[in-house]
This record gives C-alpha cells, structure tokens and sequence, in this order.
C-alpha cells in the first residue's frame, strides 16, 4: 500500500497551498482532537455523569438514556446540516457558532445545579438530561461540517497520525483529569463540586473551538441551485446503492457494532463470573488506558501508510480475537489480555470510523453527505447493540455475548477485506490537496 501514500503526496497540492497554512491547521485539529476527550473526561459519561444523576436521586431509567440520548445526538441530525452546508463555501464560522452553542449546554448544566439541585432535585435532573440531550444534537449537527474541514485542511497521509497521537496524549492527560475530578468532587461541597466540574469542561471546549476561526480552510464550489433537503436525502440514498464500497463499508460497521457491544462486558463477567475484586478492577481501567495510549499512535501511522481500512480491519480482529479469549479465559489474569484487545478494537474505530468516509466521497463538497448517511445508517445498530447485549446476558449468560461478539468481528472483517477496496487507490477528487 505504499504507493496509496506515494500517490497522496505527489497528487496536485491545490488546498491549502503554503507550508504554514498546512502547520496552522494540523496545529488547531490537533489541539481539538487532545481537548475535546481530555474536557470530557472532567465530565464522563460513563462515571462522572451517572454519579451525578445518582446523588441528585434519578432512576436508573433516567441513567441509562445518558448513552442512548448520546447516540442519538451524534447520528440523527447530521443529514440536516449536510443538505444545508453545501450552500456555504467555507464552513469554519458556522462550525464555531454552533461549537459554542453546544458548549453552553455544557454551562448550562452548572447554572441548572446551582439553582435546583440542593432544594429541587427533580428539576435538576430534567434540566441535565434536557441539557445533555441538546448539547450532543448541536454536536451531531456539526460533525458534517467538522470532518468536511478536516478533508480539505488535513492531508490524507496525516490524517490517521493527528488522530493517533492527539489520542495517546488524551488518554494521558484523561487519567490525570480523572484524578483531578475526584479531588474536586472529594473536597469542594455539593453541588459546587459538579459545578465546577461543568465549567472546567466549557472552558477547556471552548479552548479547542475558538481556534478554528484561524484555520486556512478552502472554499468550495457550491452548486447554482441548492438542492432542497428532500432531493439531499434522496441524492445520498443513492450514492449509498451506486457506491458499492461505500455501502459495503457501511454495512461492515454496521455488522461490527455487535463486536462492540461486547466490550462493555468483559469487566464485569471478570467481577461476577471469575470473582475479580475492587483491585483487579483498578487494574483492568488502568490496563485500558495504557492499552490505547499505545495503539493510538500505532494504528494511527497504519492508516497514514496503509489506509482507513487496514486499520477497521485489525480492529475486527481485535475484537473477535478480545471475544474467543474471553470465552477460552478461566482465570482474571486472562481479562487483562482481552481488555487489550477490545481496546485495540475501540482504538482503531476511534482513528478510521469517521475519516473513511471523506475518503469514498466523490469530491469535498460531498464529504458532508457522506459523512452524514454513514453516521445515519450507523445509528440503528449503534442504539440496539447495547440493549440486544444486556437482553443476551440475562437470558444465556455472558458466553452467549462473547460468541455473538466473536461472530460479528469475523464477519466485519471479511466483509471489508472481500467488498470494500482501499478508497485511497480510487483517486477521488476529496483526496486532493
């Protein structure tokens, strides 16, 4: 695949032109790419969120929408900005106007603790959940618009590298962020505690935001005749039926989201099953972060030099390896090496999902299109994963999670390595800059 780089860097250079327009840019896609994990670490959804909710006295119903609302948020919305971002030639003040706007959702949610969650809780609880919900519809409504940039400012061949290492250092700082969480939760009262969490994590957002006022971004073409969203949508259905590879790549991750669904359950198969204490715990989470601080960089230069879909591919084998261990471990021990492996998978989602995309497109003006369908597509399987998985463990146990987990991966992979080429060897029109 050498030649898929060669060919990237001898390409045309038309956009952006100059060596330092190049540097400003990878310079504010890095600092979002470290900013934006490392903030919402303060703030995670997965810990932070659900004590919160917990203390404030939610339901367990009301916990489990945090991860449904999100899903949601990311996937839903996209189409509607697509259709509206090819009228807009350069994409950068609509991406910081709406970056903020999901970022004060982000305040919002300390100004809503300070006001209600000592006397009204119920209220805070609604308040969060209606704060949470907005702020990652605006996030989704700008993704398109996001990954539209990154396609014009971001060569193909550093692409996988920017998200790789801004990944690694995420993670880094993330386990440092965590530590500072649990001292400010620890030592300041309720609810300022949260609070303060809140703030920290809009200001560190809206560091990462602001500066892509500075990017050089290019303008593209946009048509005569702006087509309606009715036509928009009907237009990207069919460049989901005409574009083989692409829908076959589609279909591939659609397939590797119930390997996904399984990561979540390694853990506490260890804890339930093999009877992993509070240490082995701590060492299981410690092992995860150390796991992608490694395989970011590591599958980030995969892409750079081999492509997106080398590196989708060794993340199918590493959850379909992470779930045929797990049902050979007998011992805690034996969870250490599945975590490293469905982190691996996690990983490689992490660094190519996203990017491929812009790679099948046809042109930059079509990234948003794409990028908005996948996700849209993406989304069904996505939300029903997890809920197919916990409906799998009360009714068969664990094994059956980890043979559906094994059977998937296997299935995502051959599914990339038979129908989906190399979109880089295409030489399509979005690969130039």
């Amino acid at each position: 695949m050498e030649e898929l780089v060669v060919a990237a860097r001898t390409r045309g250079r038309q956009r952006p032109s100059h060596l330092r327009d190049d540097r400003i840019n990878y310079a504010i896609f890095f600092a979002d790419s470290f900013g934006y994990p490392l903030a919402f670490s303060l703030i995670s959804p997965t810990t932070i969120m659900p004590l919160l909710l917990t203390k404030l006295g939610a339901s367990n119903l009301a916990i489990g929408m945090l991860p449904a609302l999100a899903s949601l948020g990311a996937f839903l919305p996209g189409l509607l900005s697509a259709a509206y971002l090819q009228k807009i030639p350069v994409k950068k003040h609509m991406l910081v106007a709406f970056g903020m706007v999901e970022r004060t959702f982000v305040l919002s949610m300390a100004v809503g603790l300070m006001l209600w969650a000592a006397d009204r809780p119920h209220v805070a609880v609604t308040w969060i959940l209606a704060s949470w919900t907005m702020m990652n519809l605006v996030a989704g409504f700008i993704l398109p618009a996001f990954h539209s940039m990154m396609a014009k400012c971001i060569r193909p061949e550093q692409r996988g590298g920017m998200i790789g290492w801004s990944g690694a250092l995420a993670g880094i700082g993330g386990v440092f962020a965590a530590q500072a969480a649990g001292a400010v939760l620890s030592h300041m009262p309720f609810p300022v505690n949260y609070s303060m969490l809140f703030v920290a994590a809009f200001v560190i957002l809206s560091a990462t935001i602001l500066p892509f006022l500075a990017t050089r971004e290019p303008a593209d073409q946009t048509p005569e005749e702006p087509r309606s969203v009715g036509q928009y949508v009907r237009d990207a259905m069919g460049a989901v039926k005409s574009n083989k590879g692409y829908s076959s790549a589609i279909s591939a991750l659609s397939v590797m989201s119930f390997a996904l669904m399984a990561a979540s359950f390694y853990s506490t198969y260890a804890v339930r099953n093999l009877g992993a204490g509070a240490t082995e715990v701590a060492r299981f989470a410690a092992i995860t972060v150390g796991a992608s601080v490694v395989s970011f960089p590591v599958l980030g230069r995969i892409a750079d030099r081999h492509g997106h879909k080398r590196v989708l591919q060794v993340a199918a084998m590493g959850y379909a390896a992470a779930a045929a261990l797990a049902l050979a471990s007998s011992s805690v021990n034996g969870i250490s090496a599945v975590l490293v492996l469905a982190s691996l998978g996690s990983t490689g989602l992490a660094v190519s999902q996203n990017v491929i995309w812009a790679e099948f497109a046809p042109s930059h003006a079509d990234v948003p299109m794409y990028t908005a369908v996948s996700l849209l597509f993406l989304m069904p399987f996505r939300v029903a994963a997890p809920v197919v998985a916990g409906w799998i463990a009360d009714v068969w146990g664990f094994p059956a999670i980890f043979w559906a987990a094994l059977v998937a991966g296997a299935a995502a992979f051959a599914i990339l390595h038979a129908a989906v080429p190399e979109p880089r060897a295409m030489n399509s029109p979005a690969l130039d800059l």
